[in-house]
């Protein structure tokens, strides 16, 4: 009979099953849940849109919303894959639509950085295995 303590959520070892982004986000940056979306906009931030930022928030409050809804439903993905999805589709619709300053000037977040920032919170953690028809076994 085991008789240890079961697993708390968020300790060493938990699935992405249990946990979603934004809590494996925090526990790896040692940052409290209500940092979360700065701290992860900024991480994923080009260079030249980091420097930028502070003064084109100060005149133009919503211009940075699109950057923030991905991180917004990058805090609830479960799952690499499902995170790389929600990425692709912000750099589809940036693409599509954006306007010059966030296409061509890439002031904007940078999904090759956001890809890096879900690989390194995602890497400790184990996934569910899925079958070829992405349903989870």
């Amino acid at each position: 009979m085991n008789t240890s303590p079961p697993p708390q959520p968020g300790a060493t070892g938990s699935k992405p099953a249990d946990m979603d982004f934004m809590s494996l986000f925090c526990e790896r940056h040692n940052c409290p849940l209500s940092d979360y979306e700065e701290r992860a906009f900024t991480m994923c931030l080009y260079w030249r849109a980091r420097i930028l930022a502070p003064l084109i928030r100060a005149i133009r409050p919503r211009y940075f919303e699109p950057d923030f809804e991905l991180i917004r439903y990058l805090a609830k993905c479960r799952g690499r894959r499902n995170a790389n999805n929600e990425v692709a589709a912000f750099m589809e619709a940036a693409n599509s639509r954006g306007s010059f300053a966030r296409r061509i000037l890439c002031i904007r977040i940078s999904a090759r950085k956001a890809r890096v920032l879900i690989t390194g919170v995602f890497e400790r953690h184990v996934e569910p295995p899925v079958d070829e028809s992405g349903w989870i076994i």
